[in-house]
Formats: structure tokens, sequence, C-alpha cells
């Protein structure tokens, strides 16, 4: 019996007597990798991603999410220059970026020197 190159599952021939022992080893060894498969979903799952864009006024820009970020980047690409800020969970207020929970907001003005206008963000938690 010759068996699968990735993961050694059991090839049954024409000319091999018909043994459930065969199937049951293969169904085993999908078991064992849907097993880690799933262990793995939900890891990724834990983590979350949002990117997006928002205007950001005079009184500047509040995100709203459906997690509390650990880490904000925003930018705004002007056509002479540009404004960009990042900010990680724990780190004292500065710059105009805060991380809020279930979002995040920054002020136009800021220590990064952020304007008016669109921008665009990842948020990851």
């Amino acid at each position: 019996m010759q068996q699968t190159e990735t993961y050694k599952l059991n090839l049954i021939e024409s000319s091999d007597p018909f043994l459930p022992d065969a199937l049951n080893e293969n169904t085993q060894k999908i078991e064992e990798v849907v097993d880690g498969l799933e262990q793995r979903v939900q890891v990724f799952e834990a983590k979350k991603f949002v990117y997006g864009t928002c205007n950001a006024t005079a009184e500047g820009c509040t995100v709203q999410l459906e997690f509390t970020p650990i880490v904000v980047l925003i930018n705004q690409v002007a056509a002479t220059n540009g404004s960009t800020a990042l900010t990680v969970a724990g780190q004292t207020a500065s710059g105009g970026l805060t991380i809020l929970e279930n979002g995040f907001k920054f002020t136009v003005g800021g220590g990064y020197n952020i304007r008016s206008g669109p921008y665009s963000y990842i948020a990851l938690g």
C-alpha cells in the first residue's frame, strides 16, 4: 500500500484486500490535522485588524471600532506634505493620537502636526 507524500494517508490500490484498517488510519490522521487547524483558527480569530478612512475636522476625528486597539497608525497624504502618527496601548497620550475603549481619536494641531482633512488608518488589536 502506498501513502501520500505530505500527510502519509494510505492509498488503497486495486490489488489490496479491502479492509477497514487503512480507511480508519486515514480518518484518524485527518482528525489530527483538523484539530490542529481549529486551534490555529482560534488564535487567528483572537487577533483584530481594521483599516479605513476618516475626515478630521477642526475638532479632530474619533473612530469607533468593535475592539480596543493595541496599535493605531494614521496617515494623511497632502499635495505638498503629509501627517503620520502612531500610538501604542499603554503609551502616555501624546501627539494628539489616543487609544480609547473600542476606538481611537486624534486632535488636529496635536504634537504630530496633524491637520484637518482625510486620513487613512490601521488599527490592530
